[in-house]
This record gives structure tokens, C-alpha cells and sequence, in this order.
């Protein structure tokens, strides 16, 4: 819903901004009145009195009593006709004590009382700090859109680029305007176009990180060992994004739940489904993104939607339902999984099923949950040939250095280990031989390598067998498997939990 329509229904609505964004959403604000046809006043707390548009960042008052200037112009015959907007008012009032706080906040309850029943009077709250979420009922909170690819071909030929480059439409999606313009001034004329989209890209790289997001684009992990039916799976989503499945109604993928123990292979995976999808991957700071409320988490979602295609990953995705405001981050996440129709695939990743609430586990929210369990011995052996190869090029091929009783004697040893441990010992043992090589000798990787390294890491398993048992047995009952059972030669013969001696 437009502005203008959402100001016809509503009597009060809250506008949260980036700081950068004040001066431009005052323009958009005015253009707004110019399309209702109302006239339009401007409150600052460093101003006394009512102002335009065009005078409001120009006034500056001396020897304000704030408390006294905010009560004053909250009484309703303060207000004439038309749209009166208040910049960084609730900023202004948490710096009041505390009973003049009270009595502020009482004055806009009673604004919002008095204008039910008045059409020709709007407020517009313009933040640039939070609205206090008391308000939630009475305040209607609204967010200025991102920017039309429209407007950003506008801005790239301004800056006499050429605008039908889809490389840098790409770049510049999920910036506000502000912040297009601010990428676009280092750029000079005449300069190197991969120049220029390199310098556009760290800006955005940048600037996403304040917010809780990470860009990692190409990355060197470009396969993962064992999580067969996974991979198997994840064809299938390169199908349902391509356009074609768009003329059979076949619906855009939402993604996926992964839940496993610590070190499994959830993140690695992750990155090769980024690689396989051909989509940049977006790693969410939980902590970060949840410390900046919920109404700026909204905003950060329709930025990564706005930033399609993508993958944007969850780790540890259970935080999100942890402490204050659990109930609203949750119901953020539904809404916006339920309405999404952006090129985006999430991937969520946690260790324990039960920590996330039953809502997000129903048909319709996520695709698919996979458990990703201890890699079995042939994935184990693929896992480890893949980590050794980075130091030992013979692990590229066959079995490597190792006979078939070699193996079977390693992946005996490795029963319980993690993808990450299986990772770490490979590199363990490629260290400790380098440590003792002459100049220019290569690293030969054999078994007594291997299992040195083996002795030297302490799993996650031996420390809390019983914890980990209980993470398997809770989630396994609710989940699909991430790798098949099909026999491999490599298999290790299931020993009994009793043997009987008949003699």
C-alpha cells in the first residue's frame, strides 16, 4: 500500500529511517502531501514551532525547554489541517525524565484518540531512532520501498555508467537511494567498468555488514563428502528455479531446514549449494541483526529479498526464538516465508530440533528437513580423500596412497567423527609433516599420518556421547536423512551388542 492510501486510513503512522535517509524521506514525504493534495508542517526538537518542508533542516533555536516544546505542540489545536510530521520525536523524549517522558507519550495516546474520528488532520512520526513499541496499536508503522529498478537505471546513467548493465542493477539492489548515491560518488569518469563494480560491490559488502550480513561469493568449497540424497535433492531445486518451472505453476523453492550435531557439515554444505545454485550465499549474524529490533529486521529481509537471486543462510537458527521479542521475530519469519515470491533459497541450520518452535516445522513454511548425521565409513573415506588432496595431490584419484586395509583400519578409528574433525585431521596430518620435511620435498600423506593425527583430536562424541545421542534420537524421528543406506564396499560390518560364546 502506497503513502498516501496508508495516510487516508490511518491517523498516525511511524516511518523508521537510516539516519542518511532523513533529508530524502522528507522529500518523499512532501511529495506525498502534493499527491493528497494537503498542505504539510514539520516539528524538530532543535527548531521551535511548526516549519515547511523546505526551511525544517535549516532552523536551529537556542535555549529550548524541550520537555515544554514537546507538550506544546502534541496538544491537538496545535495541529491545523493537513499532515504535520515529527522528526525524531521519540528520540527527543527519551531524553526527558522520566514524568515528563509519561506525559509526552499520554499526549500522543490522546492524538490518536482525538483523530479517530478526524479526516483532515495525519501525522507522520519520522524516526530515525525506534518507536517505542507501546505504540505498536495506535502508531502504524510503515516502510518506504526500496528503490524500482527504474530508479536505480536512473541513477547509474547519472553517473554516467551505462544503466542497462545488469551487473551493476545487480550490485546496487537492496540499497536505498541515499545509499546508491553515496556508492556512486567515489566513481570516476572514464574509469575501468570492473574497477567501478568492484569498488560498488566492497561499498555493499561493507555496509551489509553493519546490518548483520555477510557476502560470500565465490568460494573455494566446491564439493562436500557423503549427504548423497541431499545433493540428489538439491538438482532438483536447480529445476524448480529455472524458468521453465515457472510455466508448469511449479512454485519457487522457500528452502530448507538442516539439523545435525556441531560440525556435521551443515555450513560447508551451505557454501556448495550456494556454488551449485549459482547464488551469492548471505550469512545472517543472528546477534546482529536481532539487536537491531524487529521493525529493522523486516527491513533487512526485504533487502535480501531485494537482493535476488541469493541464499540467505541461518546459522545456529534457533537463537531467533531466544529472549525478548521471540514471539515477534517468529512471526516475521512465517509471514515472510509463507508470502515469499523472491529468488531466494534459505537454508537454516541448527543442532536441536526441539529449540525451534512447531510453527516453523509445519508443511508450507520450509521445503524440506534433512538431519545430517555422523557421515557413515564410505562417506568418511570421501571426506577425508577430499581434505587430503589439498596437501597430497595422489588423494585426487583411486584411494589415494592407502591399500583397502588401510582404509578399512582409518575409517574403523573414525567411527563418530564429524565431517569437521575428519577436516581437522587432515590437517594435522599434512602439519605435523611438513614440520619435518627437507627442502622441496613434497608431502606424502600415508596411514600412520593419518591416524597420529587421529590420536591428537579429541571428538565431540567421547566428550558428551550421551547428548549427542539424545540430539540423533529427538530429531531423526521428525526429519529425512541426508545420506542413503545403499551398501558400499567400504562399509564396516555392524558388530552385535552381545556376543555369545557357546563353547
Amino acid at each position: 500500500m502506497s503513502l498516501a492510501a496508508t495516510l487516508a486510513n490511518r491517523p498516525l503512522v511511524g516511518i523508521e529511517i537510516g539516519a542518511i535517509e532523513q533529508q530524502n524521506s522528507i522529500l518523499k514525504l512532501q511529495v506525498v502531501a502534493e499527491q493528497m493534495q494537503r498542505p504539510i508542517q514539520c516539528w524538530s526538537s532543535i527548531a521551535s514551532g511548526w516549519h515547511s518542508i523546505d526551511r525544517i533542516l535549516n532552523e536551529w533555536a537556542d535555549d529550548l525547554d524541550l520537555g515544554f516544546e514537546i507538550l506544546r505542540h502534541l496538544a491537538p489545536q496545535a495541529l491545523q489541517s493537513g499532515i504535520s510530521v515529527y522528526i525524531d520525536l521519540f528520540t527527543a523524549i527519551a531524553s526527558l525524565d522520566r514524568p515528563s517522558q509519561v506525559r509526552a507519550h499520554q499526549a500522543i495516546l490522546n492524538l490518536f484518540f482525538h483523530l479517530q474520528r478526524d479526516n483532515e488532520r495525519r501525522i507522520v512520526f519520522l524516526e530515525t531512532g525506534e518507536i517505542p513499541k507501546q505504540f505498536v496499536q495506535s502508531i502504524y508503522s510503515y516502510d518506504f520501498p526500496l528503490p524500482t529498478p527504474a530508479e536505480v537505471r536512473d541513477l547509474i546513467a547519472a553517473a554516467q555508467l551505462p544503466a542497462d548493465n545488469p551487473k551493476f542493477l545487480n550490485i546496487l539492489s537492496g540499497l536505498t537511494l541515499e545509499e546508491i548515491r553515496i556508492a556512486l560518488k567515489p566513481i570516476e569518469l572514464g574509469m575501468d567498468l570492473d574497477t567501478a563494480a568492484d569498488r560498488l560491490l566492497d561499498y555493499k559488502y561493507e555496509l551489509f555488514a553493519t546490518y548483520g550480513l555477510e557476502f560470500i561469493g565465490e568460494t573455494a568449497t566446491k564439493d562436500i563428502g557423503g549427504l548423497d540424497i541431499v545433493k540428489e535433492a538439491l538438482v532438483g531445486v536447480q529445476k524448480s528455479f529455472a524458468p521453465e518451472a515457472r510455466a508448469y505453476n511449479i512454485p519457487i523453492p522457500r528452502g530448507w531446514l538442516m539439523v545435525g550435531v556441531p560440525g556435521a557439515g551443515k555450513t560447508y554444505f551451505a557454501k556448495v549449494c550456494a556454488q551449485k545454485l549459482g547464488f551469492p550465499l548471505i550469512n545472517i549474524g543472528i546477534d546482529v541483526a536481532k539487536s537491531g529490533g524487529v521493525a529493522k529486521f523486516k527491513r533487512l529481509l526485504k533487502r535480501i529479498d531485494a537482493c535476488e537471486p541469493c541464499l540467505p543462510y541461518f546459522d545456529e537458527f534457533d537463537k531467533f526464538f531466544m529472549g525478548e521479542n521471540a514471539g515477534e521475530f517468529l512471526g516475521i519469519i512465517l509471514t515472510w516465508l509463507n508470502e515469499k515470491t523472491s529468488q531466494t533459497f534459505v537454508l537454516a541450520t541448527l543442532n536441536r530440533l526441539e529449540n525451534l518452535p512447531p510453527e516453523l516445522t509445519r508443511a508450507g513454511r520450509f521445503d524440506r528437513t534433512f538431519y545430517v548425521d555422523f557421515p557413515k565409513a564410505a562417506e568418511r573415506k570421501e571426506i577425508l580423500q577430499l581434505h587430503l588432496a589439498r596437501f597430497d595431490s595422489a588423494y585426487k584419484t583411486g584411494h589415494g596412497r592407502l591399500t583397502d586395509r588401510e582404509w578399512f583400519s582409518i575409517l574403523e578409528r573414525t567411527e563418530k567423527c564429524t565431517g569437521a574433525e575428519l577436516a581437522q585431521m587432515a590437517i594435522e596430518a599434512a602439519t605435523y609433516q611438513f614440520y619435518r620435511l627437507e627442502a622441496g620435498e613434497a608431502i606424502e600423506l600415508s596411514a600412520e599420518d593419518i591416524l597420529a593425527a587421529r590420536t591428537r583430536i579429541r571428538t565431540l562424541y567421547s566428550r558428551n556421547p550421551e547428548g549427542i545421542m539424545a540430539i540423533e534420537n529427538r530429531a531423526k524421528a521428525f526429519t529425512e536423512a541426508s545420506s542413503s543406506d545403499l551398501p558400499n564396499p567400504f562399509d564396516l560390518p555392524e558388530e552385535p551388542l552381545y556376543s555369545l560364546n557357546c563353547n
